[in-house]
């Protein structure tokens, strides 16, 4: 009976350790993969902002990630959107989004970050030359917010809503721009730029389900000698 009890314990202790030890090598690999996919972005872009910008004109081209341009555009302060919460070296505050009428066609603008909402009300649509990072919109994430349409507060970056709201038809591209002359905003990249260290974060996982192995062992073989 004590011989069977203990196999059932082992049994128990083997399934725990198992699942735990599963989901950290997952949650390593994860982290691992997200590093090797935004170095591949950073050395990218890092390497294209080291060129000359393209001229861009249209919008019937194609991006498969990133691509650093130049657009000469109306911009429509009157149209202005405040994203939150969003944080930039330790504030809280909102990004910017600006949309710019380019030959009768709209595509949003991250023209950064900014810790107050200032709309310039009394200023008049202007035509400006804008240099950034293009890239295509981004797909809202499962467990973000809703966006409050009726009272003018953003959280996600849902193309559809944003359309509606602003009542124009938007390009499926979003713009980081790179060259403001604002003393107000501050530039910010897309999100696969962030300084955020996934290595270090896979190394974590990764020893947790080593200290993890160690456990086991020790436990399995205290278990042995009972």
């Amino acid at each position: 009976m004590r011989k069977k009890n203990k196999n059932q314990n082992l049994i128990s202790v083997y399934l725990a350790f198992s699942v735990a030890f599963f989901i950290l090598l997952c949650l390593g690999m994860w982290q691992l993969n997200k590093h090797y996919y935004k170095s591949n972005k950073k050395s990218l872009i890092n390497t294209k902002l080291n060129e000359e910008p393209k001229n861009l004109n249209f919008f019937n081209l194609k991006i498969s990630g990133a691509e650093v341009i130049k657009i000469k555009g109306e911009i429509l302060e009157n149209k202005s959107l405040f994203f939150e919460p969003r944080t930039q070296n330790g504030k809280i505050g909102y990004h910017k989004l600006i949309p710019i009428k380019v030959e009768e066609k709209y595509i949003l603008v991250n023209r950064g970050f900014t810790i107050h909402k200032e709309k310039n009300k009394l200023s008049k649509n202007k035509t400006e030359s804008i240099q950034g990072i293009i890239i295509n919109f981004p797909k809202p994430k499962f467990f973000e917010l809703k966006n409050n349409t009726n009272k003018n507060q953003w959280y996600t970056l849902k193309i559809e809503d944003i359309s509606q709201y602003l009542k124009i038809k938007l390009e499926p591209f979003l713009i980081y721009e790179i060259n403001s002359s604002s003393n107000k905003l501050i530039n910010v990249k897309p999100n696969y730029l962030s300084e955020i260290n996934h290595l270090n974060y896979a190394i974590t996982w990764f020893m947790l389900a080593i200290t993890l192995s160690f456990i086991f062992i020790l436990f399995i073989r205290k278990l042995a000698y009972v």
